[in-house]
C-alpha cells in the first residue's frame, strides 16, 4: 500500500490541487486561499484581495480596501500549501506581493522491490508581484513570478507571468474578467524543463438577488453567482493514461452573503476527468478581519482537503 502511494505522489507532484494531470507547478492552477476553494476556483471575475494575483491580477483593484491575505491547507500525510500576501490599494491603482509553496516529503524512493533506498520530497515555490490599474469600467494587471521547483536531488528555477482584465458594471453587481496565466519557463530538471500549466480563464460573477425576511429585515441575505471556463493551453498528460489533453472546463460557485457576517459557499467543477467536483466553505466577516475555511473532498478515496485562511482589511 505504501508503494501504491509513493508511486501516485510521483505521478501527481504535488497535485493535491491539480485538474488531474501530471503537469509541473500544479498548485498554480488554483486559488491560494480558501474563499477561492470554497467555489472551485471560479475566481476570475470575484476580487480576493493579494490572492487575485494567482488568477487574475486586475481585479487587485477592484477590491474595497487594502488586504494583508494567509492561507493554509492541509492534505494527507505531510503534503501541505502556504500563501501569504499584500495588497496596497491607492485609488485606481494597486501593488501586490505575495508567496505561495507546495510541498510533499516522506516519498519512499525505490529502484528494486523491497525495502526503500530512502525518502525524498517535492516542494514548488512562487515569489510574486503584481501590478493594476483602472479605468473607468476597466481594469489591467500584471503578475511576475520567480519560481523554483525541488524534486528529491534536483532544483530549477524560472519564472512566469499572468496577465488579466476585468470590468465593472451595474454598480458593481456584475463583474466580468478574462486571464492568460502562468506563461514562462523554467530551467532543465534532470535533463528537460517542467512544463508550466498555461491557461486561459473567462469568467462572469452577478449578484443574483437580495432579500429580507420579512419578521427579520435586519438580516438580509445576498445571492451571488460565480462561473469560469477554463482552457488549458499546453496540452498534459491524464493520470493513469499516456495521452495527452488540454480539455476546457467550467468552475461554478455559489455564494450566501448573511448581513455581511456570515458567508456560505460551494462550488462545482466539471469535467469527466476531475478527481474533485465539488466544494464547501464558510467565511466569518468583521470590520477589520475574515476567517475563511474551506472543505474538498477528493472522490478518489484519497481523503478530504482542508483549508484555512484569514485576511486583515486596512
Amino acid at each position: 500500500m505504501r508503494l501504491f502511494f509513493t508511486f501516485i505522489f510521483f505521478m501527481i507532484g504535488t497535485g493535491v490541487y491539480a485538474q488531474d494531470t501530471s503537469t509541473g507547478f500544479p498548485m498554480l492552477e488554483n486559488a491560494p486561499t480558501p474563499s477561492g476553494l470554497a467555489i472551485s476556483e471560479s475566481g476570475t471575475a470575484i476580487p480576493m484581495g493579494s490572492a487575485s494575483a494567482y488568477i487574475n491580477p486586475a481585479l487587485l483593484v477592484f477590491n474595497a480596501s487594502s488586504t494583508i491575505d494567509l492561507g493554509y491547507s492541509s492534505w494527507i500525510d505531510e503534503s501541505n500549501y502556504l500563501f501569504g500576501g499584500v495588497n496596497f490599494l491607492n485609488e485606481n491603482r494597486a501593488i501586490s506581493i505575495g508567496i505561495y509553496s507546495s510541498s510533499v516529503g516522506g516519498i519512499e524512493q525505490r529502484d528494486r522491490p523491497g525495502n526503500p533506498n530512502g525518502e525524498f520530497s517535492l516542494s514548488y515555490l512562487s515569489l510574486s508581484a503584481g501590478l493594476a490599474y483602472k479605468f473607468d469600467y476597466l481594469s489591467l494587471g500584471v503578475t511576475g513570478q520567480f519560481l523554483n521547483e525541488e524534486n528529491a536531488q534536483y532544483q530549477s528555477s524560472g519564472y512566469a507571468f499572468n496577465f488579466g482584465a476585468a470590468g465593472s458594471f451595474l454598480d458593481s453587481r456584475l463583474n466580468t474578467g478574462v486571464s492568460v496565466l502562468n506563461i514562462g519557463k523554467l530551467d532543465d530538471l534532470n535533463n528537460q524543463p517542467t512544463e508550466l500549466p498555461e491557461l486561459f480563464r473567462a469568467g462572469v460573477a452577478l449578484d443574483v438577488i437580495e432579500f429580507t425576511h420579512p419578521k427579520n429585515p435586519d438580516l438580509p441575505i445576498l445571492v451571488s453567482i460565480a462561473t469560469d471556463f477554463v482552457k488549458p493551453l499546453n496540452a498534459r498528460e491524464s493520470l493513469g493514461s499516456e495521452e495527452k489533453e488540454n480539455s476546457s472546463y467550467l468552475n461554478l460557485g455559489l455564494i450566501l452573503n448573511i448581513a455581511e457576517v456570515l458567508e456560505i459557499s460551494g462550488g462545482y467543477k466539471t469535467g469527466e476527468n476531475t478527481v474533485k467536483p465539488i466544494s464547501f466553505g464558510v467565511g466569518f466577516i468583521t470590520d477589520l478581519i475574515k476567517v475563511d475555511y474551506a472543505l474538498v473532498p477528493y472522490k478518489t478515496g484519497f481523503g478530504t482537503l482542508h483549508s484555512i485562511g484569514l485576511q486583515y482589511k486596512f
